[in-house]
């Protein structure tokens, strides 16, 4: 019973970590960079700026993970391992059997996702159901059933109305108690500058 999943990268020693990466080069066609090391030998090693320039233009990476938890997609080396191993658990959820290898199971992991992801969207009749004026319709049936204005309420709209209907503005609200013990309250302050 081998490992079903990839393990974390952060858990991987050096020399899997380089195994890791050359198997995910060879997928993606990625030519090893040569050098000399000191003894003169001719050694090659991954290119990890490409390595991560190609699994991140990876189509099914990017729409995969922005609709996985724990992947946050920032092209770290761990977080092509967290998508793997997300990825093999979603493919075994879906009831799928068999190894996590295929394009074709790749593809489906995140046709799945899209589609999770599709139902959570508002649909158009819940838009129109948003409108200002089926808003407005529904406040109107809400508050028909048994209100009634408040005594406060109704002299504070005849007070509107008295205000409104006066010609002089002056003469508005002359007779309004609030106004007056309003203004007789501010009479200390006021200067006299005759």
């Amino acid at each position: 019973m081998g490992r079903d999943k990839p393990k974390k990268y952060s858990k991987m020693g050096y020399f899997e970590k380089e195994q890791w990466k050359r198997d995910e080069a060879a997928k993606r066609g990625i030519q090893g960079i040569e050098y000399t090391d000191s003894r003169g030998n001719t050694q090659t090693r991954v290119n990890e700026k490409a390595l991560k320039e190609a699994m991140r233009n990876d189509f099914d990476y990017r729409t995969s993970a922005q609709h996985m938890d724990g992947v946050k997609g920032n092209a770290k080396m761990g977080d092509f391992t967290d998508y793997e191993r997300e990825a093999v658990k979603l493919h075994k959820q879906a009831g799928n059997e068999g190894s996590f290898s295929s394009n074709k199971d790749i593809t489906g992991v995140t046709n799945n996702l899209v589609k999770d992801y599709q139902k959570t969207l508002a649909t158009k009749s819940d838009l129109d159901k948003m409108s200002v004026d089926n808003q407005i319709a529904d406040a109107q049936e809400s508050t028909n059933s048994s209100y009634q204005e408040s005594d406060r309420l109704k002299e504070a709209k005849e007070r509107v109305q008295s205000f409104r209907g006066a010609s002089d503005a002056s003469a508005a609200g002359n007779n309004d108690e609030q106004r007056n013990q309003a203004a007789s309250g501010f009479a200390k302050y006021k200067l006299n500058l005759g």
